[in-house]
């Protein structure tokens, strides 16, 4: 014989037909069961709501005692150390059957040639970390050291065999020592308040102007750099310094000053060396104009090792000492 519902259940039960009517569309049907439901009683939705919640937390705690790949796992293991021990042969596996040909199949001196077109010639750290997300397998491939050391070797091709320091890690190495970002551009937003003009006739002034310009630095892997100064926000400004070269000269009206030369790494000291592009190599000479060409030589000193993922480094560059200024003209 069947057990009787109390009120408690057939009020859950009729929420839940409830929910499905709603599912469906049926909300004149959905809108009777709840309101059958918290006649039988008021708190059936709170109820249902606990329910769930603590089926998740149950759901999700068998799941990670079901990944958990033995028992004797120690929090301090070495990730790495632990993702060789219990990867197979292969480097990763589809999750689902599939009739094309999966990505595991490649070998691994395949994969890893693919991860050094991810890093690319901008030295793209980020979008490689992005990779070791993915699984064990592509985890164990972007700390690869040969990939790693061919980024050191990049920023400080003079100075990269001193691991002793770094533990015998390529990877500690480049994220350890000062380094600028080469995937992105750093901004620096100026803004001041310009005061009206004082008038004559009642000695009142003008409106006050709130002007905001912003002075961008572009650094490339290959020890060049660009700055450009501009009234444009980033939005309109980045896209268009993507590489050096279809960098023009005089973009727009809005690109008050645009600066190419070379920077160099040094220990923890950073020295860039930038001349001024001259607008009229764009425009027809008629008349004899005397072209001014300004070289700016502006020295940095780190106060402390910047780790490449925290975003203060942004900030930290901008106070630049001008060692020495010349005008060329």
């Amino acid at each position: 014989m069947a057990a009787t519902l109390t009120k408690e259940d057939n009020a859950k039960e009729l929420f839940r037909t409830g929910i499905e009517c709603e599912r469906e569309g049926n909300y004149y049907e959905a809108t009777r069961c709840y309101k059958r439901a918290l006649k039988l009683d008021p708190d059936v939705e709170k109820k249902i709501a606990d329910e769930e919640i603590t089926l998740r937390s149950v759901d999700n705690n068998n799941y990670y005692e079901n990944n958990m790949s033995d028992d004797e796992y120690d929090q301090k293991e070495d990730l790495f150390v632990r993702f060789q021990r219990i990867t197979g042969p292969q480097i990763c596996c589809p999750e689902n059957s599939q009739q094309i040909t999966h990505f595991s199949v490649l070998p691994p001196e395949l994969i890893l040639y693919i991860l050094r077109w991810v890093i690319s010639y901008d030295l793209d750290l980020r979008s490689l970390e992005q990779c070791a997300a993915v699984c064990r397998g592509w985890y164990l491939c972007a700390r690869d050291p040969e990939l790693w050391r061919r980024a050191c070797s990049k920023f400080w091709p003079s100075n990269v065999n001193d691991l002793v320091e770094y533990n015998g890690s390529w990877r500690q190495m480049f994220i350890e020592r000062p380094n600028v970002l080469t995937i992105g551009c750093y901004i620096c937003k100026i803004s001041y308040v310009r005061q009206g003009e004082e008038s004559f006739r009642d000695n009142t002034n003008g409106p006050s102007f709130n002007v905001v310009y912003y002075r961008y630095l572009r650094f490339f892997s290959d020890g060049r750099v660009l700055m450009v100064l501009s009234c444009y926000p980033p939005a309109k400004v980045v896209r268009k310094l993507q590489t050096i070269e279809n960098t023009p000269t005089y973009i727009c009206t809005g690109f008050n000053n645009i600066c190419r030369g070379h920077y160099k790494l040094s220990g923890n000291q950073l020295t860039l060396k930038l001349e001024s592009c001259d607008r009229l190599n764009n425009k027809i000479n008629c008349e004899n104009v005397t072209k001014r060409k300004i070289t700016y030589n502006m020295v940095r000193d780190y106060l402390s090792k910047n780790i490449i993922i925290l975003l203060n480094i942004f900030f930290h560059f901008f106070f630049l000492e001008f060692r020495n200024f010349k005008v060329q003209v």
